[in-house]
């Protein structure tokens, strides 16, 4: 007669945690009808010595996800960084990008509840006497470098390194919440997929015990709540909005533009099926059905060779075999620890391990040679950067790994080749050995989710993606001897702008700006691009560095130069299901520079 092991909960300590995050990620505050300005710094009505460096506002209520504040100096819009909301939920700042020069200011402010519907806008004023300090605030308008809040460049330059799709937040408001549920999805497709392996070629019989059943149903809860997390954090970054907006799965639709999204949006399909196996574990060993249940999980950690992008194919290839190999090492380790051995039993139990130590020991070998490929092909021997101090501590927990499991393996050939029952001094020294080497497993995990965040550097990112414009308007002065043209995306939402300056006057001009500014009665406000071209050339502005027109309907776009304005014209902008891509023309001439960042101007 068999001995069912302990009933101690399996993965209890999954579900809480798993839960933990969704509340997180869902809770939001009760918000009131109004929002009213409790303070402000500098205050209404004072007056400031120099220019201050940033922009902080207090409300009576808590904000939601979308506010924005402007700065106006003698009619001079003064480009200011995104808003960001501090932790106490009642706090916005705002920092000036240039110093704000001397006369009277006004802050212009507008907010929402927590439900993201309007709950108040308003406006005070503040003096700044004497010259202002160009080095009052950390970043100028410099035409050569990005502004803090966005990534821009010239185009057909390279926007800079990583993972854009899923690290690269505008607003920074998911950047950690994506790198806690990447790891807690990571390792729950591990626990999935090894725990799935382990039982189908090692441990048919597992199926007959009741805390197998539990602990394969909290797995697969845990993990489909972490990777649901993880592919709305996913798609959160790539919009540019809070994880709020990405909870929704109608918004994933942007992860498809690049490898890694397709990757997050495939693995939480495969997660969802794999409940084929975990509804009925009985199918995990039937030859009829066994395919089919072992497909969805192998695919699910699949994903994990694709968290990076690009790779060729061979790279491809050699991180999928990487991920497959540490999944059912890592999986079946945990499932020995928290159910087969979690008390005695009869012979299925020792044959279980056995099955399990002869699976694993090529396991072992294959992570270690693929990782050793994927080390030389990430770093290229450069260990001095962050990323290659984290590879080489990683490293040692893998040698720690190795060298702890290798010494399992030897207690479990000397011992098990003895027995034909699992005792209870037996399997508690057997779960302290590999319970050793699953928490071992688990700090590799978290290190390559630390890793996935850093640039490698012999890693070399997609180039930018073709820019998505609309039709080219075109913006001519004679008298002031100006010729310019502005194409956007022309929908709601983020968009891609270029801005090219065709001709000048003879010796330059200064002060370039495109104004957008909002139909009328809306209750947005208009963005305003601050262009450092003085002289014939393009810029671009992506949409990752998050330029935003938050309504439909009949926009001005205005070019000027300093107070003076070339030409208006009317542009209509749609909603995103009527985008069109129009891929870039070519390159941009000679002479072209980063155009800074967009920054919020009152309407009208």
């Amino acid at each position: 007669m068999k001995f069912r092991p302990s009933a101690r909960p399996a993965l209890g300590w999954l579900i809480p945690l798993s839960l933990f995050g969704l509340v997180g990620a869902l809770c939001t505050p009760t918000a009131h009808a109004e929002t009213a300005l409790v303070s402000s710094s500098p205050a209404n009505g004072t007056t400031v010595e120099a220019s201050p460096t940033q922009i902080d506002l207090t409300f009576s209520a808590q904000l939601g996800p979308t506010n924005t504040v402007s700065l106006t100096c003698g009619g001079v819009i003064v480009p200011l960084t995104a808003p960001t909301a501090l932790a106490d939920g009642l706090s916005l700042t705002a920092t000036l990008v240039s110093a704000a020069p001397a006369g009277e200011c006004t802050v212009a402010w507008t907010v929402t509840a927590t439900d993201g519907q309007p709950a108040g806008s308003g406006s005070f004023a503040f003096t700044v006497a004497g010259t202002p300090d160009p080095a009052a605030t950390g970043s100028t308008l410099d035409p050569t470098a990005s502004a803090p809040t966005s990534s821009v460049a010239g185009e057909g330059e390279d926007e800079g390194g990583g993972d854009a799709t899923e690290e690269q937040a505008t607003d920074g408001t998911s950047s950690g919440p994506l790198a806690l549920f990447r790891l807690l999805s990571n390792f729950g497709v591990a626990l999935l997929f090894g725990a799935i392996v382990i039982i189908s070629f090692a441990w048919p019989e597992g199926i007959e015990y009741a805390i197998t059943v539990r602990y394969l149903r909290s797995a697969w809860i845990f993990t489909a709540v972490s990777t649901y997390l993880f592919t709305a954090a996913a798609a959160a970054n790539v919009s540019g909005d809070g994880i709020g907006s990405g909870l929704i799965p109608t918004s994933w639709g942007d992860l498809i533009d690049s490898t890694p999204g397709k990757a997050a949006f495939l693995r939480i399909v495969f997660v969802l099926a794999t409940a084929i196996a975990v509804s009925r574990p009985e199918r995990i060993i039937d030859p009829a059905a066994q395919f089919p249940a072992l497909v969805p999980p192998g695919l699910a950690v699949a994903t994990l060779g694709f968290s990076r992008s690009p790779f060729t194919l061979v790279d491809n290839a050699v991180a999928v075999v990487h991920a497959l190999s540490m999944g059912l090492w890592l999986g079946g380790v945990v499932l020995l620890t928290r159910v087969v051995l979690a008390g005695p039993g009869d012979e299925d139990l020792v044959h279980a391990v056995r099955g399990f130590s002869r699976l694993s020991t090529p396991v072992i070998w294959v992570t270690v040679a693929t990782g050793a490929i994927m080390l030389f092909r990430l770093d290229r021997g450069a260990f001095g950067t962050s990323h290659g101090v984290t590879v080489i501590f990683k490293t040692l927990l893998v040698a720690l790994m190795i060298m702890v499991a290798m010494m399992a393996r030897q207690f479990i050939t000397a011992r098990l080749s003895r027995v034909d029952v699992m005792t209870t001094p037996l399997a508690s020294r057997l779960r302290r050995a590999l319970g050793i080497e699953a928490g071992l497993g688990v700090a590799v995990i978290g290190l390559t989710g630390v890793l996935l965040t850093m640039t490698p550097p012999g890693f070399e990112p997609d180039a930018p993606p073709p820019l998505q414009l609309g039709v080219v308007h075109i913006f001519k002065n004679e008298q002031l001897g100006i010729d310019a043209t502005v194409a956007f995306t022309e929908t709601v939402g983020r968009n891609d702008v270029r801005i090219e300056l065709l001709a000048v006057p003879a010796g330059g001009i200064s002060g370039l700006s495109v104004d957008f500014i909002p139909p009328t009665e809306s209750a947005v406000n208009g963005m305003t691009i601050n262009v450092p071209l003085t002289a014939p050339g393009a810029a671009v502005l992506r949409k990752s560095s998050n330029f935003r027109l938050d309504v439909a309907g009949a926009w001005t776009v205005r070019v000027r130069v300093g107070d003076q304005i070339v030409a208006n014209q009317i542009v209509q902008v749609s909603e995103p299901t009527t985008i069109v891509e129009i891929p870039s023309t070519g390159s941009v001439p000679d002479g072209s520079v980063a155009a800074s960042a967009p920054t919020t101007a009152p309407t009208g």
